[in-house]
């Protein structure tokens, strides 16, 4: 009985990276790779595509504008990047599978071959990265802007001037955020954002 075959294409912004995961894959009897540069938009008929977080996201928006029925990739992503907003927003535009950097190749095999059947797949510190979130409230998109401006030093008056609303709104958006991040300080709020990964939103 001839094997499933997966073809894969890796873009990733590293040539050390993307060499490896080529040859991780390319040992795999039933798995078919194509190597592209970073920019290369180019993914005629491929199964998944295997990407770094800018080079993933890419494609997924390009997945978005393709025509109702046209056979897609799914989309791997590798990355060194491990902040909460940066998973959440990957796995909201479409990424199937989330990696992080020194993730085995067992791991990376399984993975590929899992969402070209349809499957989701989240690292292990991924996992428990989001799991942990689930234990503090989420923040409104609207509290997550104003703690961005604080975190570039903005005082309330300049975080207000920036997002079109009063002073006293910013101080009800920062009182509410203290209370779902479970502190009691700018300073403590910062930090907790920070720890979480859960910023940035707003440009400052």
């Amino acid at each position: 009985m001839s094997l499933q075959r997966t073809s894969v294409v890796v873009l990733h912004d590293n040539f050390v990276i993307r060499s490896g995961l080529t040859s991780t894959l390319a040992a795999c009897d039933d798995i078919d790779v194509q190597t592209h540069g970073p920019d290369d938009a180019a993914l005629p008929g491929c199964d998944v595509v295997v990407a770094d977080l800018d080079s993933g996201m890419h494609v997924l928006d390009l997945v978005r504008k393709l025509p109702v029925g046209t056979q897609y990739p799914r989309v791997v992503i590798v990355t060194g990047s491990e902040q909460e907003w940066q998973i959440r927003q990957a796995l909201a535009q479409g990424a199937a599978a989330y990696l992080l950097l020194g993730t085995s190749g067992e791991e990376l095999v399984s993975a590929v071959r899992g969402v070209s059947r349809g499957g989701i797949h989240l690292s292990g510190a991924v996992s428990a990265k989001l799991a942990q979130s689930l234990s503090v409230e989420a923040l409104t998109a609207r509290q997550e802007d104003v703690l961005a401006l604080l975190t570039a030093g903005l005082c309330n008056k300049h975080i207000a001037g920036r997002l079109g609303i009063s002073v006293g709104t910013v101080k009800t958006h920062l009182r509410s955020a203290f209370e779902r991040l479970q502190v009691s300080s700018r300073t403590e709020a910062i930090a907790a954002a920070g720890r979480r990964g859960i910023l940035p939103r707003a440009s400052p």
